[in-house]
């Protein structure tokens, strides 16, 4: 790759205001591909140079799968909380066999790459397994006696739909899954889980995004990811996508106990607050993962999704990044 190519995580804000960004209106068939094909101009655009299809159409990265499963309900939803800071949600409930995936991701990743200029890499980005679960009340032991189980059957359903999407002609497929560091006593075995999903797909790219959620820009969780090291160790990616720029701990840190080879997505913009980074501040927040990493193998994005971000926030923040990046390249 060249080196400092600018990116997004995956969520983009919708061009029309949404009352609740955690639980947005779902849209038609119509509404959906206008948008998509929207959000890929747009990032476009603004420079950057790998985009997604902004996953506007999605109510959350849960319900939006979940919605459209075999297996799932959403009455009689049941209140969880996750974490230590306070966060909860209304959970759908697992009644039966979960199948039969109604995605359509094949198509939304066609949308976004054919609305795109060709100097533009499009992912594919999806929710991981072990998020689908966690999010999920288990009404059915005797189909899924443990999560681990229940992960399994939403590993199987995401397959069959990415096997689509690598036949539509995607190559870079990112897996979203912030909740290893909400119970990160699950970590390794949803890790082992998702090398079982990668492993039964065609070969393309494999990245991996790991936050401590970004719920209306707040995070939620606060597992170190020295405390994960065993599942990092085990998933069998290209990239990983990590926060950086505000975590209370230092990143690089990490590299000591992991010897990653693949490449880093390198969260140096800070999507959980207004003010705009200036060129200065985005190379300061580089410096150091330039001590183990060179230059080819890393990308510049933000800490998590711009979904919950306004969208004028937004492009600001993304202006500076991908004319950073430019410049960057350039020196």
């Amino acid at each position: 790759m060249p080196p400092f190519l600018s990116t997004v995580v995956g969520s983009y804000p919708r061009n029309t205001s949404v009352e609740d960004t955690m639980k947005k209106p779902a849209l038609g068939r119509a509404e959906i591909d206008e948008l998509i094909q929207w959000a890929a101009r747009d990032q476009a655009d603004l420079g950057l140079d790998i985009i997604t299809d902004g996953e506007g159409y999605r109510e959350n990265m849960y319900y939006f799968y979940q919605k459209r499963l075999d297996g799932i309900t959403f009455e009689g939803m049941v209140r969880q909380s996750f974490g230590t800071a306070g966060f909860g949600i209304e959970c759908s409930r697992v009644i039966g066999e979960i199948k039969n995936a109604r995605f359509e991701l094949a198509r939304n990743w066609k949308l976004a790459r054919d609305a795109a200029p060709s100097r533009c890499r499009v992912k594919q980005t999806v929710t991981g397994p072990h998020v689908l679960a966690r999010f999920s009340v288990n009404q059915r032991p005797d189909l899924y006696p443990d999560e681990q189980t229940l992960c399994r059957a939403y590993a199987e359903v995401l397959a069959a739909e990415l096997r689509e999407v690598i036949a539509a002609g995607c190559d870079y497929i990112q897996f979203d899954e912030p909740m290893w560091t909400e119970s990160p006593e699950d970590s390794l075995w949803a890790a082992e889980i998702l090398n079982e999903l990668i492993d039964s797909l065609p070969r393309v790219r494999f990245g991996l995004h790991v936050c401590g959620g970004n719920p209306r820009r707040k995070r939620i969780y606060f597992t170190k990811y020295t405390d994960i090291v065993p599942a990092f160790r085990t998933v069998k990616i290209d990239e990983v996508s990590l926060e950086h720029c505000t975590l209370s701990y230092d990143l690089m840190e990490l590299w000591k106990q992991w010897p990653f080879k693949g490449d880093l997505a390198l969260g140096v913009i800070d999507q959980r607050s207004d003010p705009i980074e200036t060129p200065e501040i985005i190379r300061e927040r580089l410096a150091p993962a330039l001590a183990c990493f060179s230059p080819d193998r890393l990308l510049l994005t933000s800490e998590c999704g711009f979904g919950h971000v306004p969208l004028d926030i937004t492009r600001n923040k993304l202006r500076v990044l991908t004319e950073t990046c430019r410049e960057l390249r350039k020196s």
